[in-house]
């Protein structure tokens, strides 16, 4: 039998555990090699440790107030529930997979009214696994890409944005809607803002366009790696999300609720707004067609 050296095996390791992409030439795409693996170890956990996970006061501790939350508010409590699962087998271990994230946010949405912190608490427990999501993750090398995973029930949508090295998106807000972000590989600067202040030269009653113009401020800079999330709406302010390394991309998770086809972007210097139109540069993993990508620039709303 004829014996194979250490390197040799060392070399056919990194040869699977290094993903490639292949991307059409016309769309402005290259073959790329992807800087996360798409296998993670199985692990073997017991069912005495998944029921601790279960009891455990981090996820129960969480639902109960948000049980308490939705009591007081004569909102139903009894569809909020810890996620890890009891009857997982070996492998698995009570893992949260994506699939199931995407269930359980189906069967909340399908109530009148939901809690947002459970919401949260749901993007929250999921662990990023990049064999789940790859397929989602489109990437164009001129600038960020958003695209579809899920179109929800009209109630939320769910979404992969895909960051290449430098890419960030403009200061803009999230109209009547709640935005969670999950990071699912590398690094993701988010900066916050307040709303730009309204003050005039004479009076209060003028155009947006005869305003002095005033720089927005920020207020607040975060730094999300993996697993890590964040939530925003426009009563917390506007943000700006940025992939500040030039060497490493970035993918991240979001969810909308409700969806929105349009923002407003804000000129840092100024606090001028335009509107911008939202579009997805794949959809349930399929390139969107070349000429409707051209015919709707994706807008910064993410």
């Amino acid at each position: 039998m004829k014996r194979v050296s250490q390197q040799q095996q060392q070399q056919c390791i990194k040869r699977r555990e290094a993903p490639t992409t292949t991307m059409d030439e016309d769309d402005n795409e290259r073959q790329q090699l992807m800087p996360w693996p798409t296998k993670r170890p199985c692990s073997r956990v017991t069912q005495e440790q998944v029921q601790r996970d279960v009891d455990g006061d981090d996820c129960s501790s969480t639902v109960q107030a948000i049980r308490g939350y939705c009591r007081k508010r004569n909102m139903p409590s009894d569809v909020y529930r810890p996620v890890v699962q009891q009857d997982a087998d070996r492998c698995s271990g009570g893992k949260f997979r994506l699939t199931d994230l995407i269930s359980e946010l189906h069967r909340v949405f399908a109530e009148d009214r939901v809690n947002v912190e459970y919401v949260q608490y749901l993007m929250e427990s999921y662990r990023s696994d990049p064999a789940e999501w790859l397929k989602y993750a489109k990437f164009n090398k001129f600038r960020y890409t958003r695209n579809l995973v899920d179109a929800g029930n009209g109630k939320f949508n769910l979404m992969v944005l895909c960051w290449g090295e430098g890419d960030g998106s403009s200061i803009h807000n999230h109209p009547e809607s709640d935005c969670i972000m999950k990071m699912l590989a590398g690094q993701l600067t988010e900066v916050r803002f307040a709303w730009p202040e309204k003050s005039a030269v004479d009076g209060d009653d003028v155009d947006e366009d005869d305003q002095q113009l005033q720089p927005m401020c920020e207020i607040g800079r975060t730094l999300l790696e993996t697993d890590g999330v964040c939530h925003i709406n426009d009563t917390m302010g506007l943000h700006r999300v940025e992939n500040a390394s030039h060497t490493d991309k970035a993918v991240s998770l979001h969810l909308y609720c409700p969806p929105f086809e349009e923002c407003s972007t804000f000129n840092q210097q100024t606090g001028h707004k335009t509107m911008a139109k939202s579009a997805f540069w794949s959809i349930y993993g399929e390139k969107v067609s070349k000429k409707r990508a051209e015919e709707h620039v994706p807008a910064d709303d993410n």
